[in-house]
């Protein structure tokens, strides 16, 4: 089966990364460089998935590296998604009115906000997935509250990305605004119990 040792794991997939970003930087057909940015982003989740325990440091044998590996793959799959569906628009394939792509974002936004919130309690403490924050990854109690409190934001944070619908005139303002503060109530929330715990 396909292995690397750890370094040469993160050195392709940083390679992978920025040949993605110059391909889409600097190729003028929009169809062929999403689609090149869209095998290097398989390539790239694909070497992460293989080689997840080592990259994250969560042992195969410990109960959430489960959570963390199907979060890795939806993640991926919603990456792959992103990038299909912008080829697809870009061929004329697929067309929406402002109204379905009102719609359409906030279903998006809603759902990953109720999904992610859903696994974020279960997650185990890495560098990967979840809310990767500067006082979040150095520390798992503060990892943990901040998922947990994430978990616990997502129910309202979602339910009111669903009902920007009904406004279709600020929808795509107010889905953006309900991911941040489902974001930034944990993060400050968070920051602030580890200061409590670290400071003397």
């Amino acid at each position: 089966m396909f292995r690397l040792n750890v370094n040469k794991a993160r050195m392709l997939i940083s390679s992978l990364s920025l040949l993605a970003l110059l391909v889409c930087l600097l190729v003028q057909n929009q169809a062929v460089s999403f689609a090149a940015a869209a095998l290097c982003a398989f390539v790239c989740i694909f070497v992460f998935y293989r080689h997840l325990p080592q990259l994250s440091g969560v042992s195969p044998q410990n109960p959430k590296a489960r959570t963390l590996r199907a979060i890795t793959v939806v993640n991926g799959l919603l990456v792959l998604g992103c990038i299909l569906f912008v080829v697809l628009q870009q061929a004329g394939l697929i067309a929406l009115s402002d109204k379905q792509a009102s719609w359409l974002l906030c279903g998006l936004f809603a759902f990953f906000i109720l999904g992610f919130g859903n696994v974020a309690p279960k997650l185990p403490f890495n560098r990967y997935a979840g809310l990767r924050l500067p006082w979040t990854v150095r520390d798992e109690d503060t990892w943990i509250v901040a998922h947990r409190i994430l978990g616990y934001a997502s129910l309202p944070c979602g339910l009111l990305c669903f009902a920007g619908v009904g406004s279709l005139q600020t929808a795509a303002h107010f889905s953006v605004s309900m991911l941040l503060v489902w974001i930034l109530i944990p993060a400050v929330l968070s920051y602030l119990f580890f200061r409590k715990k670290w400071t003397p």
